[in-house]
């Protein structure tokens, strides 16, 4: 149980480590002049902050994953996250990132693909930075700011597309309730 937590903890912590060089959206981030963040970012970031990670997924669409109830809150760097376990399956991580945008987070995988979630734009990461037990989908709700969902299996499965479906299940129940 002990390597889960771990695993899961490095996972999420991967998200919010900076990354370069990585494929993705090639749109250039400014790095001068005056703010180019539209209003639509501001409310988004603003909404995000007035959002719990554990009121993302209700009881009743967290044990549709089997997990042990209730998720438990933390905040890992500038994320405030919540952690459900699933005995003897991995568990389900969900971090809000009021200032992070998904440029912002460690994309880095076996495999990137953009995809669509609800409204929202998202990357999802299979097999992040080597682990074949995990997979992410982080949620872009705006430029600066996002939801990541990370998925992992027991930390001796190499069954990324079972991660992949539970963290896209996830991130499909969960998009709708996001600004």
């Amino acid at each position: 149980m002990n390597r889960i937590l771990i695993a899961t903890l490095v996972g999420l912590s991967a998200l919010t480590a900076g990354c370069s060089g990585v494929a993705g959206d090639p749109t250039p981030t400014p790095t001068t002049g005056g703010s180019s963040t539209p209003t639509s970012d501001n409310n988004s970031s603003q909404g995000l902050n007035a959002l719990k990670p554990c009121d993302l997924l209700t009881d009743a669409e967290a044990t549709t994953f089997d997990a042990k109830l209730p998720g438990e809150e933390d905040k890992i760097g500038p994320a405030a996250i919540c952690d459900w376990t699933i005995p003897g399956n991995g568990g389900l991580q969900v971090g809000i990132r009021a200032s992070q945008g998904v440029k912002d987070l460690n994309a880095q995988g076996d495999k990137v693909s953009e995809v669509k979630v609800g409204k929202f734009s998202a990357t999802k990461v299979e097999a992040q930075d080597g682990s074949k037990s995990s997979c992410a989908v982080l949620i872009s709700a705006s430029d600066t700011s996002s939801v990541a969902v990370l998925a992992n299996m027991l930390a001796s499965s190499t069954d990324t597309a079972a991660a992949c479906e539970r963290a896209t299940k996830a991130a499909e129940l969960i998009a709708p309730k996001l600004p």
